[in-house]
Order: structure tokens, then C-alpha cells, then sequence
């Protein structure tokens, strides 16, 4: 009877060990260990336990009720891209992941992947920085290309509607990846610029007057901002960023009796405040900018 114990015990122990071997494939070496241990010493419920260690983990959520992944090295490329974005991926993984990450982004569309290039150029080690310096410049060559075969096509006036909001879009993109240094970045400025001028003749819309306002708050110039809030607020008084745009305009200029004026009289506007504009409102008010 002793001998049909043990010879049971070492092929219960023997499936004990290979269910740890699997579970370090899911598990951290410390959790399968409990495990194994479990198995050997209360079979069998040991044994059920260390099964259901093999399930695989829900992952957490986030305080918006978002499922969060994280990034397990050396987890190979491909997996990774699928489970974070690709600037997390860069964060937490070591160079080698890295590098494959930025090749594959070469190979495809690099523009989707500008936030994670430029972490990528911030990390130590020179050959994901060479990676990213040639994504970089990928970026920057597509960017351009871009840009240029439809400044052509504009000056020509070759450009639809449609073709004229890609302009717009495209622009906007190349301003905002920050890869240009500044002589480039003030002509795709003066680009968006004549573009946005132009569809607030030929084709306007609330849209085209908050880009133009936009772009005329982001280089600081807030008389020109102000002209274009205030004709976005003659021509669409219903928008409420027409408003808002005003109020920025105005408090950037510190002309506080205009500002307090302005706001005094939104009671009788046709637009509806919403918490965006309402909140700046209210700092103003809380900081005594405004009465």
C-alpha cells in the first residue's frame, strides 16, 4: 500500500512541477512558488489552487472606469503596440523593445507616433535616440512633402473644399509636432494663415474664424486675436468659443474694463455658457481680475 502512495504522490508531485513550469509563464516566479508549494503539501486542493492561479489577471482600471494596460518587458514588439500607446511603451521598456517600436514606426505612418519620438529622443541610451533622430526626420520630410504639394495646388487655386480642409488639417499638424526649428515653424505659421484667411471669404464658417483666432492667440498677437473674436462673434453670436476667445483676448491685453464690461453684458447674449467658459469666468471673478 506504502508503494502505491508514493509512486501516486511523485506523479501528483510530477504534475505539480509542470503546472508551476506554466504558470511562470503567466505569474511572477514569488506567485507560481506559493503554488507549487500549495500543490505538494495539501494535495489535492492544493493542486485546484494552483490551477486557478493559471487564470489570467483582469486588467486594472483607472478612476474613469478605463481599462489600463501596462507594459511587462521584454514583451516583443508587436504584442506591445497593441496592449499601451506607443509613448508608455517607451517609457517603461528597455532599448531594445524600443528600437524594434521605432523601426515599425518607420515602416508605416511615423506622424502617429510623435508624442512617443520625441520620449524616445529624451532617452539615455544612443541607439534608440539614432532611431528616433531617423523617425524624426521621416516625420519631417513627410510633413513637408505634404505641405508643399498643396501649397502648389493652392496657389494655383486647384483646391477644393474638401482638399482645402486637408490643407488646413496637415498644417496644423506639422505646426503642432514642434520638429521644426523656428524659420520653419513660422512659414507653416504664415501658410495656415493666407489658407485661413482665404476660406474665411470664400467658404466661412465657425470653424475657420476659431482656427483663425487660434492661430492669432498662439503667436501672442491678441489685437489681431481680438479683430477675428469679435468678427466670429458678429457673424456666429450663437458659438459660445466666440465669447471665450473675446474674454482670453481681452485679459491677455489686461484691458479689465472691457473685460468686466463684456462679461456684465453676457446675460443678455444669445449663447448658452457652458462649464468651459463659465469655470474661466469665475477664475477671473476669484482672482479679482473682474468684478
Amino acid at each position: 500500500m506504502s508503494i502505491n502512495f508514493f509512486t501516486l504522490y511523485a506523479v501528483y508531485a510530477y504534475v505539480c512541477i509542470i503546472t508551476y513550469i506554466f504558470i511562470l509563464r503567466v505569474k511572477s516566479p514569488e506567485t507560481a512558488f506559493i503554488g507549487l508549494l500549495a500543490g505538494l503539501f495539501i494535495p489535492p486542493f492544493g493542486l485546484v489552487f494552483t490551477l486557478l492561479l493559471k487564470r489570467p489577471e483582469k486588467p486594472a482600471e483607472n478612476e474613469a472606469g478605463v481599462t489600463k494596460h501596462f507594459a511587462v518587458p521584454p514583451l516583443i514588439a508587436e504584442v506591445e503596440k497593441l496592449r499601451v500607446p506607443m509613448s508608455e511603451a517607451l517609457i517603461l521598456n528597455d532599448h531594445v523593445v524600443c528600437c524594434k517600436l521605432l523601426i515599425d514606426a518607420l515602416k508605416n505612418d511615423s506622424t502617429k507616433y510623435l508624442f512617443g519620438i520625441r520620449e524616445a529622443l529624451a532617452k539615455g541610451d544612443p541607439e534608440t535616440a539614432h532611431y528616433a533622430a531617423a523617425a524624426v526626420m521621416d516625420i519631417q520630410r513627410d510633413l513637408l512633402d505634404r505641405v508643399k504639394r498643396l501649397r502648389e495646388d493652392f496657389q494655383r487655386h486647384e483646391l477644393g473644399d474638401g482638399d482645402l480642409e486637408e490643407y488646413v488639417w496637415i498644417l496644423k499638424k506639422a505646426i503642432d509636432s514642434r520638429l521644426f526649428d523656428r524659420s520653419r515653424q513660422a512659414w507653416l505659421q504664415a501658410s495656415l494663415e493666407e489658407v485661413l484667411d482665404y476660406m474665411m471669404e470664400v467658404m466661412p464658417s465657425p470653424r475657420v474664424f476659431s482656427e483663425r483666432a487660434a492661430l492669432a492667440v498662439s503667436r501672442s498677437n491678441y489685437h489681431e486675436a481680438l479683430k477675428f473674436a469679435g468678427e466670429y462673434l458678429d457673424k456666429y453670436p450663437g458659438e459660445e468659443d466666440a465669447y471665450l476667445y473675446y474674454i482670453q483676448c481681452l485679459t491677455a491685453m489686461r484691458d479689465t474694463v472691457k473685460l468686466r464690461d463684456f462679461i456684465g453684458n453676457l446675460t443678455g447674449s444669445p449663447v448658452k455658457l457652458t462649464t468651459k467658459t463659465l469655470r474661466y469666468i469665475r477664475y477671473l471673478k476669484d482672482t479679482g481680475t473682474v468684478a
